[in-house]
This record gives C-alpha cells, sequence and structure tokens, in this order.
C-alpha cells in the first residue's frame, strides 16, 4: 500500500547578519559580467528514484520525446537558472534541447517569452548516475507566483529519476522551441528532470524550506490550484508589508520517512539537499514522522514496532545539522490520524509521546502545533471532518488552510523569524 502522509527559543543573531550579506554580496554571471545579487531557490522538488515503491505503473521511458513541466515560481527577478537532476538515476540522461518559458497552466506558453537553456554554454548535456546539473544564468524576466513551462528534450530512450508531477509528453521529436503541442498527451504523472529554478534578486529574499511527507507536498489539495500549505503560506506572506519578501519552498515527498528509505530516500539522509542546501535557505519548518509510525505497526512492516525514541533522536539529529549551518529549525507536531488505514491504538502512544516531547521545545527555535489546530475538538486523536479529505490523515484545502495560518501566526505574527 501507499502509506502517504504529512508529514526554548535560540537567540539569532546570525539571521540579521545574513541579510546584511544578501544585500552586499555581487554575483559574477556568464561571460564575467558582473551583476549584484544574490541567486535563490525560486521553486524546487525533491529528486525521487526511478522506480516509486507503490506504483511500479508509473515508470515511464521517454524514447527521443520533449516533457514539459509547469511550475510556479516563488521570486520576482530579471535572471533565471535551472536545476536538472539525475543524483537518483541508474543511466546517464542525455538531453538535446531544454528550454524555459512563461507558461499557461496546460503548458500552453505565452509566445516570445521562450529561452535555450545552456550548459556550460552547450545546449546538449549528459546527467552521469548520481549527477545534478545547473545551468547558465538566463536573461529572463519573472514575477512572483509566474507558471513557467521547462521543455526537455531526451536525446534517447530512458526512464530517468525524478519527483513525479504532472508532465505534459509530446510524440516523438524535439518540440521544445513550440508554443503548443497539439499532439501532446494529456498531463500524466511522470519524472520531471527539473529539480528546481533559481531566481536572482538584488534584495534580500530569505527561503523558508517545508520540509516533510504527503501533509507537506499537499496529497488532496485540489490539483492545479496551489492549495499546499507552502503555497498557501507564501501568498499569505505576499500580502503582508515587512514579511512579503519571504519565499516559502515545498520539499515535501509523499510517503516519505524519517528513519527508513521507501517513498523517495529517508529525511535523515536527504536532508542537507533538499533543505540545508536550498539556495537562500534561512529557516526550516519540519513535519514528519507520521509515516515511521504508521508503517511500523502494520503486519509485515520493514520495521517491526518502534517507540518515541528513535523518531526524537532523528529529530535531534537534524536539528543540531541545521544549527550547525547557521540555520533556524522549527518542529510541527504530528496531526490527528486515528482513522487512517495504518492506524494502530499502539502507534497513536508513540505520536502522543513525540508529539509531548517537541511541545517542550528544548534545543530548537520553535514549536508549530499542526495537531491543535487540525484536532477534532470533540475526538482529539481525530482530524477534523471539515478540515480533511477522507482518509483521515490528509487535509483538504480547508485544512491545509489552517495549517498555513497556523505558521504564520507563530513565526511571523508573533515575531519568531524577523521582519525583512
Amino acid at each position: 500500500m501507499k502509506a502517504m502522509t504529512h508529514m526554548a527559543v535560540r537567540a539569532r543573531p546570525v539571521l540579521g547578519l545574513a541579510f546584511a550579506l544578501i544585500a552586499a554580496c555581487a554575483a559574477v554571471g556568464a561571460g564575467g559580467a558582473a551583476r549584484a545579487g544574490e541567486w535563490v531557490a525560486a521553486w524546487y522538488s525533491p529528486p525521487f528514484p526511478t522506480t516509486p515503491v507503490w506504483e511500479p505503473n508509473q515508470v515511464r521511458i521517454f524514447d527521443h520525446q520533449t516533457t514539459r513541466q509547469v511550475v510556479r515560481l516563488e521570486a520576482a527577478g530579471d535572471h533565471v537558472r535551472v536545476h536538472l537532476t539525475n543524483v537518483l538515476g541508474l543511466l546517464p540522461v542525455r538531453v538535446g534541447d531544454v528550454r524555459i518559458a512563461l507558461s499557461s497552466p496546460n503548458g500552453v506558453l505565452q509566445p516570445g517569452t521562450g529561452h535555450v537553456v545552456t550548459f556550460s554554454g552547450r545546449r546538449e548535456a549528459m546527467l552521469a548516475p548520481g549527477q545534478a546539473l545547473l545551468s547558465d544564468p538566463i536573461d529572463m524576466r519573472v514575477k512572483r507566483f509566474d507558471e513557467v513551462a521547462v521543455s526537455v528534450y531526451y536525446l534517447d530512450a530512458v526512464a530517468p529519476a525524478g519527483h513525479l508531477s504532472p508532465l505534459i509528453i509530446s510524440p516523438s521529436g524535439d518540440h521544445a522551441g513550440e508554443d503548443v503541442w497539439p499532439l501532446a498527451s494529456h498531463a500524466l504523472d511522470a519524472p520531471g528532470l527539473a529539480s528546481g529554478v533559481d531566481v536572482e534578486v538584488t534584495s534580500p529574499h530569505p527561503v523558508l524550506v517545508a520540509f516533510g511527507d504527503s501533509i507537506t507536498e499537499g496529497y488532496c489539495a485540489t490539483m492545479g490550484t496551489h492549495r499546499d500549505y507552502p503555497e498557501q503560506l507564501a501568498r499569505l506572506l505576499a500580502s503582508r508589508p515587512g514579511d512579503e519578501a519571504w519565499v516559502v519552498i515545498n520539499s515535501g515527498i509523499s510517503g516519505n520517512r524519517l528513519l527508513h528509505d521507501g517513498d523517495g530516500t529517508a529525511a535523515l539522509a536527504r536532508f542537507d539537499r533538499d533543505a540545508l542546501d536550498i539556495p537562500g535557505v534561512k529557516a526550516i519548518v519540519l513535519l514528519e514522522g507520521i509515516n515511521d509510525i504508521g508503517v511500523a505497526y502494520l503486519p509485515g512492516s520493514d520495521t517491526g514496532p518502534i517507540g518515541a525514541a528513535p523518531l526524537i533522536g532523528a529529530y535531534e539529529s537534524l536539528i543540531r545539522r541545521a544549527h550547525a549551518r547557521g540555520l533556524e529549525i522549527y518542529l510541527g507536531t504530528l496531526t490527528p490520524y486515528v482513522g487512517a488505514s495504518y492506524e494502530r491504538p499502539a502507534g497513536e502512544k508513540v505520536r502522543q509521546a513525540v508529539n509531548a516531547w517537541i511541545r517542550k521545545g528544548s534545543g530548537f527555535d520553535g514549536v508549530i502545533d499542526f495537531d491543535q489546530a487540525l484536532r477534532d475538538p470533540a475526538h482529539p486523536s481525530s482530524i477534523s471532518g471539515a478540515d480533511q479529505c477522507g482518509d483521515d490523515l490528509h487535509p483538504n484545502d480547508a485544512g491545509y488552510g489552517v495549517m498555513a495560518k497556523t505558521v504564520l501566526q507563530r513565526l511571523f505574527t508573533n515575531g519568531a523569524v524577523p521582519r525583512t
């Protein structure tokens, strides 16, 4: 089965210094031209193995075809760069044409906005297994919340490793530069080779990374409407003077676990790549662990029953790693799951013990009580019916809105993070 889920304040002198450095730094672009600015993540998608554990039929081979991946940017600027990833791939991937353009949600490009993407000056590129690739800077003006399409033409028949996302897939041939694909397939869940888009900014744009599982990624949110909690939080921040420069990056993987691989690499192993190394990151919201608990108490579990101690130990490791980088990290309490398919009474005791430890708030920068925000007042171990999508586990659009407002209240309204 697919186990999909969500997933004492220190002094903060480092952040003020970091913001000053952002404003003062100078970047050198392609060809040696000096530009004052700093690269920040505007969109990110955590890498994923070639073969999804729960649905092997979703492995897709692109045979001399072009794919189009539409993503929403969380920052504005005049220059962008594109990340491609084969870090979890098993075979080399060759691309012959990569383009980026402003797009409608269904992948129809805005005429005249397309740009060729190059890598060290070359249009063709090869990604060896385990390799990621960063493009040359691209002169392209984008606004916050613009949707852009990254089109990739594959030179060989290949099953790439990438986060499953809606892709538009062309017939055979290089169609990257075409605005409309009349004969393309509808958007299908398939691995996207693009894993990030950065934007160069000339004023401080601190990045908040939401790190977790499907409750962070946004399972059950209405498709194509950007209603997961990180994107709803981004909209709220954009309307708040003093907080509008914050960028929110969604680094959730549905079914992910803290301690063990499964649906994506275990959080302990992917934390550097998918949180600490995100360009511009200043703070992290961590919401993960319910899958570890739920899977542990299923018959035939690959781990066997677990207690709270291993999960707390994992949190402590991630906290130390974030603080070693001078970053702030906030822990979210695990949301209610009584009634979910993998809920067991013994697991609920572990969830309560983990949440009791988180609420003590010792050694990290603050607590975000998602559990309290989403629980049914009459049945505190269950998620509120009005805020869930019917599986007693995942929020719906309204529930993700509650989560976004909870983060806004705890971190920004109450002043836990500095205003920009």
